[in-house]
């Protein structure tokens, strides 16, 4: 195994260690660089009771599953697909002697719809538990059931940074709570707004310039949308040379470019990162000693008029600025400029909106019926919708034939559950075949 300078989990390995032995429900909490994602995931394999048995290791974005898979598999001196495995839809690398599989919360929610029991399965962790998908918060919910009524033996760990702790405490009454200390690099944030009548998107642009300039580190710059990103890159090309690499950072781009824009640098070599909410957890990007955060994201927002998600521009959360800030932090001192005001730092919310309150739910409800539920209610979510919303989704859901009137999948619905697409599309692909 690679030997590499203790990370600042390592404080907590023996009562961590000793803590999943006694509770079946743990969540840690842990800052940005503490070595959750990366050193945490080795101890489980060596652990006498998770031995020959599966541990699941859930992360929110596709480039996160194969970068953690790499690493990890890096570390015990092996190709991936051996001991660590990854599964992606469309792309998965594992084999008969995989033990520790990164999938994405999707997958997740397909292996229990197959496997109720979630056989020869130990352990199944939710990294980044805080972004709170509802992809993520079916997955849990899923997990959980399987855990009251079937398995009390599974365990499961919840981990992230920013946890609502106090929330999550009440949620789950029996779960065992443990915190770790972060990497120790100072942050220097500071705060730039722009001034009077001045576009968010020239201020940024102003200031990326400046910096591209005046600091010799790598950049790495958060942006709400892709639309963003192009601008700011064709804006800022006439700015890269032989020893400045602009890179754009987006969850549409495939995973080589992705892959690219966190690869390291040659030397003599600085990298500009435009990213949305994409770089904002999970990744490390070797050498990147200044975050500049414009403080705005996209979010998909269900649209009652279209019947659609729509993707609207908001302010981040607190939360969500620490997470950001922490990215000049992983591997050295950093800094992070905000493009806002620190008046406005402090009245943002402490934690984003969660995606059950404001994303379309027909691809949950369909997922909740072919589990055989009639209502979130009777699931173990953290969190319901409001019941005028999941009422029109599972009235939608009845328009187009893929439930019934007691909200019990349909034939025609079954054959719609079975398709890796939105419940509308799967509709009018199965119509389409049957009207010829």
């Amino acid at each position: 195994m690679t030997v590499t300078t203790p990370l600042p989990i390592e404080a907590i390995k023996q009562q961590f260690c000793r803590s999943l032995d006694e509770h079946n429900t743990l969540i840690l909490s842990a800052p940005p660089g503490a070595g959750k994602s990366t050193c945490l995931p080795l101890w489980l394999l060596t652990l006498p009771s998770l031995a020959d048995k599966k541990i699941y290791l859930l992360q929110p974005r596709r480039l996160a599953v194969k970068n953690i898979a790499i690493f990890l598999a890096k570390q015990l001196e092996e190709k991936v697909g051996e001991t660590i495995g990854y599964r992606l839809r469309n792309d998965s690398k594992t084999s008969a002697n995989t033990r520790l599989e990164v999938i994405t919360e999707g997958i997740l929610t397909q292996i229990i719809q197959k496997d109720a029991e979630l056989q020869n399965t130990a352990l199944v962790v939710f990294d980044e538990f805080h972004e709170r998908s509802l992809q993520g918060d079916l997955a849990f919910a899923l997990t959980r059931e399987v855990q009251i009524a079937l398995r009390e033996d599974l365990k499961i760990l919840l981990m992230s940074a920013t946890l609502d702790i106090e929330y999550l405490s009440q949620a789950l009454p029996d779960a065992h709570l443990l915190s770790s200390e972060g990497r120790s690099y100072p942050i220097e944030v500071s705060y730039q707004a722009p001034k009077a009548h001045q576009r968010w998107r020239e201020h940024a642009l102003t200031v990326i310039k400046d910096k591209m300039l005046n600091h010799m580190g790598s950049i790495l710059v958060f942006l709400p949308g892709v639309a963003d990103i192009r601008f700011l890159l064709d804006s800022l090309l006439s700015q890269q040379s032989e020893s400045v690499n602009i890179c754009p950072l987006f969850g549409e781009l495939s995973l080589q470019d992705q892959q690219q824009a966190i690869a390291p640098c040659f030397k003599g070599v600085r990298k500009v990162v435009l990213a949305t909410n994409i770089a904002e957890t999970s990744l490390t990007i070797d050498g990147i000693d200044l975050v500049i955060d414009c403080g705005l994201e996209k979010v998909a927002v269900f649209d009652s008029a279209s019947l659609m998600n729509k993707l609207m521009q908001k302010q981040i959360s607190k939360a969500s600025a620490v997470q950001r800030a922490g990215r000049a932090g992983r591997l050295m001192p950093g800094q992070c400029i905000r493009l806002y005001g620190k008046d406005d730092f402090e009245r943002r919310p402490l934690h984003s909106v969660n995606d059950i309150q404001q994303a379309d739910l027909l691809p949950t409800l369909i997922e909740a019926a072919r589990w055989g539920v009639t209502g979130l209610a009777e699931l173990p979510l953290l969190e319901l919708p409001s019941k005028t919303k999941e009422e029109q989704a599972w009235q939608e859901l009845q328009s187009l034939d893929i439930v019934d009137d007691k909200y019990l999948l349909t034939k025609h619905g079954e054959k719609a559950a079975d398709l890796p697409c939105h419940p509308r599309f799967s509709h009018m692909i199965l119509m389409a075949k049957t009207q010829g």
